[in-house]
């Protein structure tokens, strides 16, 4: 039996021999692992005990703080990295209720499928594109996707598909609803999805895959609500054979809607028009075209061909520009110039420009605007052989549709097309440098930008004919006048090009700086969809410039068809302009701007 003093039991070192008859259970163990197996360990711990007290409780939150660390960086670098490397599924955290694809034509084209089969949204890297800063652009940009070895080309493209190159698109379309609330001059429950989203849908879409263009389409879906299969039936047999199908229900993002108030998360319906950046990110190494429109848009086969042309011209001109010029004097903008050379800053800013338009259905009952802005009317056009002719606004390429679809009248005449969100107030017009394929002569600069310095853009304003007084110029980003568009469409490489060069905290998410709560505080549906963010200067905005033709066999094709025809009942007639008058007003600034250069 031990004899050993209590004073003497504790100050035994613990190498000393132990007492059996003392020892618990525990002790035992102890002894076993400490002493017998792992002796080292148990002269550290002999070590600590003799520390003082407050030299072991640095030691104990030290050894802590390293296990978190431990932890954190297994779990956030080496199974997100894990995770990533498997068919490339990354964050899922942010979006929900990504349904899984469903290529529904009996023979899809491979593209399609190998596009589509990336589940759900999945982000390379961490939930980050790591989208490569490009230095020495000229007719190719690269990014990267995940990886040195994984670099996507965005190269030049022609206005067609064709067999040796097919031209891949990936149309976006994000609906709130799909049943009508009655609200903006719509019926109080109308089947919206039936009336209005799937024949505007299946029309864009047939036009696209049609013959001239012959586009490889894939459809996505972004919904303020979960879709039943009944429904997505309907979308699917409305599609045509060998478009690709996928579909994010409840796609609503949540956040704090007002939050300097909100203690509780809600869904942010406003937000439901940002979430298609998400997609295309996803997308973006899979397609080389990319269209992105609200469920009332009609965009056609032929939209998207003049888009690639025009496009294509200006990035010749751009090779051909100069790298630097004379920044072009801003003040007063009597002295804006509005002709000669562009840089290749200035050119790489533009990019081809839409206005909403709709069909007056009753002008009895919704009439246009009666008192339009004190600029003439003029349709009298020169043709290339020097003759003039009158020309009427084209209303073909926006708004002539086969019988029966959804509450469009087949054949409007130019008379009919109407447009509210801009005005000749609102607009410039330029005379493009010379070069590329002669395709761009004189053009109408659309308002929004807010560029300064080497990278403003002059243009003649219609109230230097002295017809609005002492009125001044509109700001760039006045609601009426900014001419939302509904959507966008962009190359692969304009993308890259906007979120690299042209948009200050860039185009892609993750969004952070003047961007709040990954870009829901404030900023709308307009802000996403109709065009503020990438052609204002508001908060994040890209400040790329939007041109149109002002030939006039190819100025009608820059107006998209608004189908829900709404507008003209929810707004004051003063708003609704008829396209037709408005061409005139601008070809009257031309010749003013033609006069004034001496021609």
């Amino acid at each position: 039996m031990c004899r050993l003093s209590i004073e003497k039991m504790n100050h035994l070192h613990l190498n000393a021999a132990p007492c059996p008859e003392l020892m618990t259970s525990v002790d035992r163990i102890k002894h076993k692992i400490f002493r017998k197996k792992f002796p080292v360990l148990g002269r550290a711990l002999d070590s600590f005990y003799q520390l003082n007290p407050l030299f072991q409780s640095c030691a104990i939150a030290s050894i802590v703080l390293w296990k978190i660390f431990i932890i954190y960086f297994f779990v956030h670098v080496v199974l997100h990295k894990g995770a990533s490397a498997s068919a490339g599924a990354g964050d899922l955290s942010v979006i929900k209720n990504a349904a899984n694809v469903n290529v529904h034509a009996s023979n899809p084209n491979p593209a399609s499928v190998a596009a589509l089969r990336t589940a759900g949204l999945e982000f390379a890297a961490a939930g980050k594109l790591g989208l490569k800063k490009i230095v020495g652009r000229q007719a190719k940009a690269k990014v990267n996707a995940g990886g040195e070895n994984n670099q996507v080309e965005a190269l030049a493209l022609p206005i067609h598909s064709t067999d040796d190159k097919p031209i891949r698109v990936l149309h976006i379309v994000t609906a709130l609803r799909d049943i009508n609330n009655g609200q903006r001059g719509t019926e109080h429950g109308e089947d919206r999805l039936v009336k209005v989203f799937i024949p505007v849908l299946k029309n864009s879409v047939e036009s696209m895959i049609a013959p001239p263009y012959n586009y490889q389409v894939d459809v996505y879906l972004v919904l303020g609500w979960t879709l039943t299969d009944e429904r997505r039936k309907l979308i699917e047999d409305a599609l045509p054979e060998g478009v690709g199908l996928q579909i994010w229900n409840d796609a609503i993002p949540l956040a704090y809607d007002k939050p300097s108030t909100d203690v509780k998360l809600k869904p942010v319906t406003r937000g439901l028009a940002r979430q298609h950046r998400y997609v295309i990110k996803d997308k973006l190494e899979f397609y080389d075209v990319f269209s992105v429109f609200e469920d009332d848009m009609r965009v056609s086969g032929a939209h998207m061909a003049h888009f690639l042309e025009q496009s294509a011209e200006l990035e010749r001109l751009a090779d051909e520009a100069p790298d630097t010029l004379p920044a072009e004097r801003e003040n007063p903008y009597q002295k804006q110039s509005f002709h000669g050379a562009l840089s290749k800053k200035q050119l790489r800013r533009m990019m081809p420009g839409f206005i909403r338009v709709e069909v007056l259905l009753d002008e009895k009952k919704f009439p246009s605007q009666r008192d339009l802005d004190n600029v003439p009317i003029d349709l009298d056009f020169e043709d290339e052989d020097g003759g003039v002719g009158t020309k009427m606004f084209d209303p073909k390429p926006c708004c002539h549709v086969p019988e029966n679809i959804g509450k469009m009248p087949p054949s409007p005449t130019g008379d009919q097309v109407m447009i509210w969100e801009t005005g000749v107030k609102g607009t410039v017009v330029r005379k493009m440098p010379a070069g590329g394929n002669g395709l761009l002569d004189w053009v109408m600069l659309q308002p929004g930008p807010k560029s300064k310095g080497q990278e403003f853009i002059g243009g003649f304003w219609s109230g230097m004919l002295g017809l609005y007084g002492d009125e001044k110029k509109p700001g760039a980003g006045d609601p009426r006048l900014i001419a939302q568009q509904g959507g966008w469409m962009a190359t692969r490489e304009q993308l890259i090009e906007m979120h690299n060069n042209q948009c200050p905290d860039g185009f892609f998410p993750p969004y952070s700086n003047t961007y709040k709560q990954e870009g829901l505080t404030l900023n709308n549906v307009e802000f996403w969809s109709g065009g503020f963010s990438i052609f204002s200067g508001t908060r994040s905005g890209c400040n790329m410039q939007r041109v149109v033709s002002l030939n006039p066999e190819e100025f009608g094709k820059h107006f998209i068809y608004h189908t829900a025809n709404n507008k003209q009942k929810s707004l004051p007639n003063f708003r609704l302009l008829k396209a037709n008058n408005f061409m005139g007003q601008i070809n009257s600034v031309v010749k003013a701007a033609k006069k004034a250069m001496g021609n």
